[in-house]
């Protein structure tokens, strides 16, 4: 298994941290998401710890060491989200041990199809409506908060958290349309 490292991406703005790990993590993405949901026994709250993830680690971009392993760096802050969304969702749920999500941070996801599956989902994006595509990019690629996206379309929230919901119900069934097409490869 190869680890994901910088200087496995292709040469951008070196000087640019932040760009950086948004790029590595929209690469690995899947392995981040993978990690989360094996961890989370409230599948509503995946998408949301996958986002504050993406959030933390573009906030903490400086803090990346470039010759690290970058999974294993992000699946780390990963498993801080899930504490915390743990703790807030206490009555809920209780997240596993720290013991054991400290082992399971360490191991080294396999890359299952992973690239294969970012091809298809960044065509898939190219096919969604102008709307959901702006939303899509405003939370995803722009790490905007719901809140800020209403302000910036002038929406209410609620119709955010729907358009969003609903794009990613667009993405994950356009996926799994070409995942079938190509014979489950993926």
């Amino acid at each position: 298994m190869t680890r994901a490292r910088a200087a496995d991406m292709p040469p951008s703005d070196p000087s640019n941290s932040a760009n950086l790990v948004q790029r590595l993590f929209v690469q690995h993405a899947a392995h981040v998401r993978g990690f989360v949901v094996a961890l989370m026994p409230d599948r509503t709250l995946v998408d949301d710890v996958v986002q504050e993830t993406f959030l933390t680690i573009t906030a903490k971009a400086g803090a990346y060491d470039p010759s690290r392993d970058f999974v294993a760096w992000a699946c780390g802050i990963a498993r801080n989200k899930v504490r915390e969304a743990g703790r807030r969702a206490a009555r809920q749920w209780r997240p596993l041990s720290d013991d054991v999500l400290d082992a399971l941070a360490a191991s080294q996801p396999a890359n299952d199809g992973a690239d294969e599956r970012l091809g298809m989902l960044a065509d898939c994006i190219g096919r969604l409506g102008a709307q959901s595509k702006r939303v899509v990019e405003l939370r995803y690629q722009q790490a905007h908060k719901p809140e800020e996206i209403a302000r910036r379309l002038e929406w209410g929230v609620d119709s955010v958290y729907v358009a969003l919901s609903r794009a990613r119900a667009a993405l994950r069934q356009c996926i799994e349309r070409k995942m079938a097409a190509d014979g489950g490869r993926a």
